[in-house]
C-alpha cells in the first residue's frame, strides 16, 4: 500500500495487519524475538503510514506492497451506522448481500438469530456487535479472513464459542460484547463439505 500522503493515520485493522507481517517475519527467522517485541510495540503506538513503513522497510514483501488491507470505501451519505435486531420468540436470519453497518445491536428474547456475513456489504474495517440475549441463540458466519474478538461479554448459564479468533488475519474485525443469559453465541467461518457451503 502506497498512500499518497504518508502522514495519513492508519486504522486498527491496518495496524494489526502490520503486527501479523512482523510475526510472519519472525517465524521465517528474519527477526529475532527482541526485534519482534520492539517493532510490535512501535506498531501499536504508530499513528501514520510513515511510522509503519519504517518498521517494514527491511522486510521483503512478495506482492511488492505493504500487506495492509485497502481502505474501506466511505459509506454513502445517509447510510445507517447502526442496526438493531430485536426478535421475540422468533427466528431471524440475514444473508446474501445485505448491508452490515459498523454497529449491530442484537436484543433477542427466546429467539434464534443467524447473521451470514459471507457475501454481505461491509464498508467499515470493524463491526461491533452488542449482545443482549435471553434464552436465545446467535450464530455469526464471518467473511473470509475476518476474525472475531471478545470485548467483555457477560455470560450466565450460556455457551460462547469463537471459532474465528485473531491469527494474523488482515481482514475485517468483528467485536462482540454485552450479555448472554441461558443462550448460545457462535462466531465461525464458512463450513465446507464436498460442494456444500454453509
Amino acid at each position: 500500500m502506497n498512500p499518497s500522503d504518508p502522514n495519513l493515520r492508519i486504522s486498527n485493522a491496518e495496524r494489526e495487519a502490520v503486527i501479523a507481517r512482523l510475526h510472519a517475519a519472525t517465524e521465517e527467522g528474519r527477526l529475532d524475538l527482541d526485534e519482534f517485541a520492539e517493532r510490535s510495540g512501535k506498531a501499536y503506538e504508530a499513528r501514520t503510514y510513515a511510522e509503519v513503513e519504517r518498521l517494514l522497510a527491511d522486510l521483503p514483501e512478495p506482492t511488492g506492497a505493504l500487506a495492509v488491507p485497502p481502505a474501506a470505501a466511505p459509506a454513502p451519505a445517509g447510510a445507517p451506522t447502526e442496526m438493531r435486531l430485536a426478535p421475540k420468540a422468533s427466528a431471524l436470519e440475514r444473508k446474501g448481500d445485505w448491508v452490515v453497518p459498523p454497529k449491530l445491536v442484537v436484543d433477542a428474547k427466546a429467539s434464534s438469530v443467524k447473521l451470514d456475513c459471507r457475501h454481505a456489504v461491509i464498508r467499515s474495517g470493524t463491526v461491533d456487535i452488542e449482545l443482549n440475549l435471553v434464552a436465545s441463540s446467535l450464530e455469526v458466519v464471518l467473511p473470509k479472513d475476518a476474525y472475531a474478538t471478545d470485548d467483555n461479554t457477560d455470560v450466565m448459564a450460556s455457551s460462547l464459542s469463537n471459532h474465528a479468533p485473531y491469527k494474523g488475519h488482515s481482514g475485517i474485525r468483528f467485536t462482540f460484547s454485552g450479555k448472554a443469559k441461558a443462550s448460545s453465541v457462535t462466531f465461525r467461518h464458512e463450513r465446507r463439505f464436498l460442494w456444500w457451503r454453509w
